[in-house]
């Protein structure tokens, strides 16, 4: 990956939220001009052309947009090989069936690396130039008792190659399953193994030596290899989905994200299944680059926002990240705690996160390096921790009433609490009461009235008596023992 990656329920979130009333339809020439190209397997320049039509007048059609998906991340071949395949024109041309046959165009149906490329950046040029709800109705559609609430495909006609196969992404469960490793396979061939006898019109078509590579025996990665810049993407996509919702309510949140989340099976009920998204954000703050870790972190802030909502299962979702953060590496608890967002809604989310982990009782916590597959019946059983640390009502937070309706500030003998109970001293417990402290004294300070108990404490000595011992024991921790008791004297000026 290079320098260029640089953020309801079904009756009340509709993919068709703020459209935009001046966007209309393209036209069937200014389609054809597209899928001619890509009929013929001229994707650049089939992009190319697509590229002139991007314009905010214009909604780009929904296949179009899908088939752009698609070659984005397709993964490039393992070889430099052509694939082959006879070509018969639409339309009826002039000649015997014979001389059709012999006048066979030969043309390449694997989309290059050059094409990958140039549909990610116009992926990216749309995000910035078109609605995210016209965008979205690319996307895997949210299903309900089986039913999906998507709207009618555009066109009948698949005639491409890339329009037949991009089809799978309208069947994914979700948006989160098309950017998983192996949901487009890398393929492998022997330029010399393709017979231009066997061919099928509208398909790609190759003998036996035509191997899929093989993936069975390796751990898929939740983002595969070409599949960053359409992550990218769909953040975008979901953060100016949330910025346009913004203006409309008191909170931020993006409509559009929560109908990725799949709703309860019965159909009724709060939203609450969020592994795949959650494997993608713990997935990219394990990476060595600093951009993959931030679209991490921005798809969790986006995941925050949508929890402080009333269609979405706070509690459960809490459970869900406490339970990666008891099972991963000190390095990435740093990495995914102290990168979160310092908005006031990240920070009380952070706050309950901290609360849960510390809450959890040793012995349930799952210290193996591997995280096993999370399963629905224990996550439901552990909710009870979860919601200890939630609150109908929290007086301190009005200025984000959502998030407050979910979340308390809790009182400052309860952080005291929770930061003497044990005196485990691994590196992860102490990044975790790190974050404890800096998240409730950011709120305190914020707060219209702070807690007495909290006053008391940053300006009488005892907050700093007790960094120290608890950070003053081990002498990986000083640097934070000496950070805090430094922010604790700023608080007391304050």
């Amino acid at each position: 990956m290079n320098a260029r990656l640089s953020s309801s329920t079904s009756a009340m979130v509709s993919p068709l939220s703020h459209p935009n009333p001046q966007e209309r339809e393209m036209t069937r020439n200014q389609r054809g001009l597209v899928e001619t190209c890509f009929e013929e397997g001229q994707y650049e320049s089939g992009i190319a052309v697509l590229e002139q039509l991007r314009s905010e007048k214009f909604k780009p059609p929904v296949s179009l947009i899908r088939q752009l998906i698609y070659i984005a991340l397709h993964p490039p071949s393992s070889h430099d090989y052509v694939e082959e395949r006879g070509f018969d024109p639409v339309s009826p041309s002039k000649g015997s069936p014979t001389k059709r046959g012999n006048q066979a165009l030969k043309v390449t149906f694997v989309p290059s690396a050059d094409a990958s490329e140039a549909a990610q950046r116009l992926l990216l040029s749309f995000v910035r130039t078109n609605t995210p709800a016209s965008l979205f109705q690319a996307l895997p559609q949210p299903r309900v008792n089986g039913r999906c609430n998507e709207l009618p495909f555009e066109s009948d006609d698949h005639d491409s190659v890339v329009a037949k196969e991009s089809l799978c992404i309208k069947d994914a469960k979700h948006c989160w399953a098309i950017l998983k490793e192996g949901f487009i396979p890398r393929i492998k061939i022997s330029p010399s193994s393709v017979p231009t006898g066997k061919r099928k019109r509208g398909k790609i078509t190759v003998a036996d030596e035509y191997v899929e590579e093989s993936l069975s025996n390796s751990v898929l990665a939740p983002v595969a290899d070409n599949a960053w810049l359409v992550l990218q993407w769909l953040v975008e996509l979901f953060q100016r989905d949330e910025s346009l919702t913004s203006g409309d309510t008191s909170v931020s949140r993006s409509p559009l994200l929560l109908l990725q989340i799949p709703p309860p099976r019965n159909g009724t009920g709060l939203r609450w299944e969020a592994d795949a998204p959650l494997d993608i954000v713990f997935h990219c703050v394990s990476q060595c680059e600093q951009q993959k870790q931030q679209l991490g972190l921005e798809l969790m802030t986006l995941l925050i926002h949508i929890g402080a909502t009333a269609e979405f299962d706070l509690s459960m979702f809490l459970e869900q990240v406490t339970s990666r953060l008891h099972s991963s590496s000190s390095e990435i608890v740093q990495t995914f705690m102290s990168g979160l967002h310092h908005s006031h809604s990240v920070q009380l989310f952070k706050l309950a996160l901290c609360r849960n982990f510390l809450s959890d009782k040793p012995g349930g916590r799952n210290t193996s390096t591997s995280r096993p597959k999370p399963q629905a019946r224990a996550v439901r059983a552990a909710r009870g921790t979860a919601r200890e640390n939630l609150s109908s009502a929290a007086a301190d937070d009005s200025s984000t009433p959502s998030a407050a309706s979910k979340i308390s500030l809790p009182p400052t003998g309860e952080v005291v609490r929770l930061l003497t109970a044990s005196s485990e001293c691994s590196p992860t417990i102490l990044i975790v009461k790190r974050e404890l402290l800096l998240s409730y004294g950011y709120l305190q300070q914020v707060a219209e009235r702070q807690d007495v108990e909290w006053q008391q404490s940053v300006t009488g000595g005892h907050l700093e008596e007790l960094i120290n011992s608890i950070f003053g024991g081990e002498t990986y921790a000083l640097q934070d023992r000496d950070a805090l008791i430094g922010l604790v004297r700023v608080w007391a000026m304050s």
